[in-house]
């Protein structure tokens, strides 16, 4: 288990993609998709590198390792269990750990420290620095900044904020005689575990650009727009910007491993705890005993090929090898343009040169985790590859999940207290549910299933339960009961009973929203994931949502955006970014039970949910159903970001060839038109798709909008009874 996407980790990744260890699964945790490169930090700051240039994509880096990927952020470890906690999902478990996580900026002593802006993590600061960017440029320029902090880090945020500021006042066509930028620091000089020459280069580099240094100072409290320091200096600031030493996560205080006096975990010249042996530490996070190294990413990197070697030769049963960190290091130091300055031991020199040397390093060195190879499957890939996996698998009843582990795994599951309608559930489980239908209510069922497309079991139990659920609201109706099919890859029980929890968990998470008792189900083993639900609701038979209901005059709308499909296939494919994936996840754990609602509310003729036919699949179903005409705005149609670049490389779902045979009697001359792929797309979980009185659809929008489906729309009109074969036309 990977907890942290810092450098080491990534070369672990890269490592284990290139040649994975059977019988091993590898596991990341982190709360973000995209780790920044410390090295490239700088000049993306002054405004040289876009965002995906200098950020690692660790979606698409586990997706090649053939690891789990666990977007979480991790809040503890619990040793004795053999578990990682975090926020929001249930405990992942683990047999050997790593932790790399990087530090943030000390606040220590610094009262009012809340104020300023961390320099990490680097996607809040982007977050909040898109704020002050925007003051300087409203306020003409009369904005000062202070950064706190005068190592590398420091002086090189300093020189890179000044240098970007300055710019996008240029490009506003504004002066920027006004704005200015301070460093205040402890040291007396920037840079002091430089050589003199060095830190003479950053002196200048500072006075060359305006920057004012006050040196030998430790701010004590930031407050009314004033820096107040020891021995005694104010400084008055618009924003302030922390670059001080790292400091470590406070939760890492709670695990019992030894961590040295500024709370990083201790390690041996293995990079294994000295507390315990199951545990790793790399970059920012490991304190090495006999040496202490600087905050360094050059120190990350060069631990990452030993790390994979020890995780790898103990895994095994091997003795790991040791760690000799380097006793010099170059750094190429940015200063804020197109220029650096090289610092290796006494030798100095910058120049534009440096620049470009630096800039050839660090994209090399990116190139490796971006452009990553095409590894051939395996053989038995899927197959074989889980501990303790027997090749002679029994199938019919002796394919299912032992008692014991099945028992076990629903222990963890606390019983949703059933509805008046569940007789007999999982809190008094026998051969089979029982539920009766309230009086005067209609039963609605619904089933579906699919293979595992995303790793981690949890959020794949979340989505798939989100993705059943559709059926129920799309026909008006109110979800009560599931029962759910799951099929586990062939595993050792310890295994099998966390992926079989750690599902469940998911699904539970998302039916206890909806008020949905899980009252039963069946496990089996097999050679991939699989998991499905089959769903129980009920509805007045008179307020039925039909797809038959379309009236002449109706407007469309579209309560979720297209393009999770391709998404999904291109992520497959290792060509999709990662913040892409992110938001298809995001829109995938969507309910579609507040726009079910909304719709009725304002008075829905017709619904359906956009799932596997695409959409023009499941509007057509609609438009025969209610033998109507349609007319649609392909531009109206709301779609992922991503999803139409993914197409214009040729990447396509596999059932999209088939969705578009499918919809092509519908659409009768439009067929033969340039149509958007997207529109073919098939969607997991995806929106509502529903009709009403077109002098509604404003104000449901705005109330969809308002409720969180910010990309809805009104994406076209039902214009009458079909005349023509044609039952969907284009404009």
């Amino acid at each position: 288990m990977l907890v942290g996407g810092g450098h080491a980790h990534a070369a672990v990744l890269k490592s284990f993609g290139m040649k994975p260890l059977p019988g091993v699964r590898l596991n990341l945790i982190s709360p973000t998709s995209l780790a920044p490169y410390s090295g490239m930090l700088p000049g993306y700051l002054a405004g040289h590198y876009s965002l995906t240039a200098c950020h690692l994509d660790l979606r698409a880096l586990s997706r090649f390792a053939g690891a789990r990927y666990y977007q979480a952020a991790a809040t503890g470890i619990d040793l004795a269990a053999g578990t990682v906690l975090c926020a929001g999902r249930p405990p992942v478990p683990f047999d050997l750990l790593s932790i790399d996580i990087g530090s943030t900026p000390a606040t220590v002593g610094i009262l009012g420290a809340e104020t300023a802006i961390p320099v990490k993590p680097v996607d809040r600061f982007l977050e909040r620095w898109q704020e002050v960017e925007r003051q300087i440029v409203a306020s003409e320029g009369s904005h000062r900044l202070v950064v706190i902090g005068a190592g590398a880090g420091g002086v090189e945020a300093a020189l890179a904020l000044d240098f970007r500021a300055r710019e996008a006042l240029k490009s506003a066509g504004k002066s920027d005689k006004g704005f200015s930028v301070s460093v205040v620091a402890r040291s007396g000089e920037p840079l002091e575990t430089h050589s003199g020459g060095t830190r003479r280069r950053m002196a200048r580099a500072l006075q060359r650009n305006g920057i004012a240094f006050h040196g030998g100072h430790t701010v004590s409290a930031l407050a009314d727009g004033r820096i107040t320091c020891s021995p005694a200096l104010d400084i008055e600031f618009d924003s302030v910007v922390l670059v001080t030493p790292g400091s470590a996560a406070r939760w890492l205080t709670q695990t019992g491993l030894a961590l040295d006096e500024l709370g990083f975990i201790r390690v041996n010249e293995t990079l294994q705890s000295v507390t315990d042996e199951r545990v790793f530490a790399a970059g920012d996070t490991a304190a090495f005993e006999g040496r202490a190294l600087p905050k360094s990413g050059v120190y990350a990197v060069r631990q990452g090929p030993v790390l994979a070697t020890n995780l790898r030769r103990l895994a095994v049963g091997d003795t790991p090898w040791p760690y000799r960190p380097q006793r010099r290091t170059l750094a190429l130091i940015s200063m804020g343009g197109k220029q650096a300055v090289l610092s290796y031991g006494a030798l100095t020199a910058e120049g534009g040169w440096a620049w470009r040397f630096k800039d050839w390093i660090d994209r090399r060195w990116m190139r490796k985790y971006q452009e990553l190879p095409d590894m051939e499957a395996e053989a038995d890939a899927g197959v074989g590859s889980e501990p303790g996996f027997d090749p002679m698998r029994c199938g019919g009843c002796g394919a299912k999940v032992p008692a014991d582990v099945l028992k076990r795994a629903l222990g963890a599951i606390e019983p949703q207290t059933p509805a008046a309608s569940v007789l007999i559930g999982l809190d008094a489980p026998d051969d089979a549910a029982v539920i009766a239908p309230p009086a005067g209510k209609a039963l609605v069922q619904t089933v579906d299933q699919f293979r595992a497309f995303i790793e981690d079991p949890y959020l794949f139990g979340q989505i798939t339960a989100n993705h059943c659920l559709g059926d129920i609201y799309a026909m008006g109706a109110e979800p009560a009961s599931a029962l759910a099919t799951v099929t586990l890859p062939f595993s050792d029980e310890a295994k099998t009973e966390a992926d079989l929890r750690q599902l469940l968990l998911g699904a539970q998470a998302t039916f206890g929203e909806a008020g949905v008792a899980l009252i039963g189900g069946h496990t089996g083993e097999g050679a991939e994931l699989m998991l499905g639900f089959s769903i129980n609701g009920y509805i007045d038979k008179a307020a039925l949502l039909r797809k038959s209901g379309l009236q002449a005059g109706d407007a469309l709308i579209l309560s979720k955006p297209l393009g999770t499909g391709v998404l999904l296939a291109a992520d497959m494919r290792h060509t999709a970014q990662g913040p892409w994936i992110d938001a298809a996840i995001a829109t995938m754990l969507q309910s579609n039970r507040a726009a079910a609602e909304i719709a009725r509310r304002h008075g829905a003729t017709a619904a359906t949910d956009v799932t596997g036919f695409g959409l023009l699949g499941h509007l057509a179903e609609m438009a025969n159903a209610a033998d109507v005409a349609v007319t649609l705005d392909a531009n109206a149609v709301p779609v992922l970001e991503g999803a139409r670049e993914m197409f214009g490389e040729g990447i396509a779902s596999s059932l999209q060839s088939g969705n578009e045979r499918s919809a092509r009697d519908a659409l009768g001359a439009a067929a033969n038109g340039s149509l958007p792929p997207v529109l073919f797309d098939p969607q997991t979980a995806g929106g509502l798709l529903f009709g009403l009185p077109d002098e509604h659809a404003e104000a449901c929008i705005a109330e969809l909008r308002e409720a969180g489906y910010t990309a809805s729309a009104n994406i076209g009109r039902i214009t009458g009874n079909v005349g023509a074969p044609a039952r969907i036309s284009m404009i």
